[in-house]
């Protein structure tokens, strides 16, 4: 189908507007509009008609997915999108656009920490995952395995997932990272069945050419245990998660305004 990009742009406006500001401190760092719309379509294809899993979701590729593909923008929808994050303000902003919009049978967010064990209602309950995780230049991938895992154990034996990670020629630890990401995806029986490299620029002021690719895996496995087996992230995982000196402390990231708008606290108004 052809896309109209006139169209689709002012619908991710719509989602762009509604992103809470991005915090630095715990890597969320978001994805071009751009790239936002190229990394859409690319979902709405490969996961059309499937339950899809979110493991976190600060650049609200989810949300995009849901409003372009509910206006007809998108070759394909998910049959419902389900988003898991630490930051209760990426859960209200999920489920408020929704409620606005119309769309919530279609997309809901939920509290979560990939520290603590995947819940059990979405144990093997999906057919498809998505991560965009911290990108573990510090760890050697350990926090991008630790988003992975939890995206795995929430899809049974006939599964796709979609994994975006950093990649650009002139940063070998990008490239130490996919092999070690490709290594445990390999090893649950997961093959790449498509990768677009250096895919997706950022908001990055201190580092604006840094890229991603984006890796779509599938599995096909008929006796995947269904026994829960879900463990917290072990002290050693916690180190570096969102970079070096950075580990994993917060638990959540609460929303004191449930989602609405105050003044932020980086300006000081001068008064008439």
């Amino acid at each position: 189908m052809s896309i109209d990009f006139r169209r689709c742009l002012y619908a991710l406006s719509d989602v762009i507007i509604n992103r809470p500001r991005p915090l630095r401190i715990f890597d969320q760092i978001y994805m071009k509009l751009p790239d936002m719309l190229l990394q859409a379509e690319l979902i709405s294809r490969w996961f059309k008609g499937k339950s899809l899993l979110f493991i976190g979701d600060g650049d609200a590729i989810g949300l995009s997915l849901a409003h372009l593909s509910s206006q007809g923008l998108l070759p394909g929808r998910p049959k419902h999108i389900e988003v898991l994050d630490f930051d209760e303000r990426v859960i209200h902003s999920v489920n408020h656009f929704a409620h606005h919009y119309g769309l919530s049978g279609v997309i809901h967010a939920g509290l979560y920490n990939v520290a603590d064990p995947l819940p059990r209602e979405h144990w093997q309950a999906h057919e498809a995952f998505y991560t965009n995780p911290p990108w573990g230049a510090s760890n050697d991938g350990a926090s991008v395995v630790a988003f992975i895992q939890r995206g795995m154990e929430g899809v049974g034996g006939h599964a796709f997932g979609c994994i975006v990670i950093g990649d650009h020629k002139d940063y070998r630890w990008t490239h130490d990272v996919q092999l070690v990401a490709q290594g445990v995806l390999l090893g649950h029986g997961f093959r790449i069945a498509e990768m677009l490299p250096e895919f997706h620029r950022y908001h990055l002021d201190d580092d604006p050419e840094l890229t991603s690719c984006s890796l779509v895996v599938q599995r096909e496995i008929d006796d995947l245990s269904p026994t829960y087996s879900s463990d917290v992230l072990s002290p050693e995982s916690l180190k570096n998660f969102y970079g070096a000196n950075s580990p994993l402390r917060c638990h959540y990231i609460r929303d004191l305004t449930n989602g609405g708008k105050l003044a932020t606290h980086d300006v000081e108004m001068e008064p008439l």
